[in-house]
């Protein structure tokens, strides 16, 4: 079974040493890594291309969700089939990987995102912001697609990719190329009662000091937001396999 993680990368020259390393020293030997740089102009391009691990260098930054559809369109030319990410920030752990895949590789689910709040999870100096917002987030997502979920925000996911082979929505679309296209297709997996889907504890580590987020107030909020209501909306979801 090929099982491949992607880590978007945009200018994080003073993070990414320490995810690699990381990689190196703690990822399961049987999990292939893909590198995606955002068009990054700090240093951190010059360590992806030097990492030794897979890349695709994209001149341009048009968001997290294109560099996902990108990675993903790769993983699919090459026959990979559980699909995973996390970010190249530091903040989650490539030793935890195994906790995403067990449920899949166990037949117990084909959808698996990591939540910093269940027991076993962690979110050492998670900003106050983000402790009082999350909730709101995920009573959100309840509302919208009736499941009850932990942490709505987390990215570090792993996911059968022979689902976006059966999706029936154009996860191409260039709407999705910000935030959009994560929460869209998690959206989409929460709304289809055939998807099994589950949860499992990983931690978020996040700086004692300093900026912890690209994501800008207002206009990013809202890219994170639209997709789950567009997903409820739209009525498209996934071919029976």
């Amino acid at each position: 079974m090929k099982i491949l993680f992607f880590a978007p990368v945009f200018n994080q020259v003073r993070e990414l040493p320490r995810v690699l390393a990381e990689f190196r020293e703690s990822a399961p030997p049987d999990v292939g890594v893909l590198l995606v740089n955002n068009g990054s102009s700090d240093g951190s391009e010059r360590l992806v291309r030097e990492s030794g691990y897979p890349f695709l260098d994209l001149p341009r930054n048009l968001g997290v969700g294109h560099g996902y559809i990108r990675a993903i369109d790769w993983a699919l030319e090459r026959g990979v089939e559980i699909f995973g990410a996390m970010a190249a920030n530091g903040k989650m752990l490539p030793a935890e990987i195994p906790r995403l895949l067990a449920p899949i590789l166990e037949g117990r689910a084909d959808y698996v995102n990591g939540s910093r709040f269940l027991a076993g999870g962690g979110s050492p100096n998670l900003p106050g912001f983000r402790r009082r917002s999350i909730p709101l987030v995920n009573l959100f997502v309840r509302a919208v697609t009736g499941a009850r979920l932990t942490d709505a925000t987390c990215g570090f996911r792993a996911f059968r990719l022979g689902l976006l082979r059966q999706a029936e929505f154009d996860w191409h679309a260039p709407w999705l190329y910000t935030y959009g296209f994560e929460y869209y297709l998690y959206a989409k997996v929460l709304l289809d009662r055939r998807i099994r889907w589950t949860e499992v504890p990983v931690t978020m580590r996040y700086p004692e000091t300093g900026r912890y987020s690209k994501i800008r107030p207002g206009r990013d909020w809202y890219a994170m937001l639209k997709p789950w209501l567009r997903a409820r909306i739209d009525g498209k979801g996934f071919r029976a396999a």
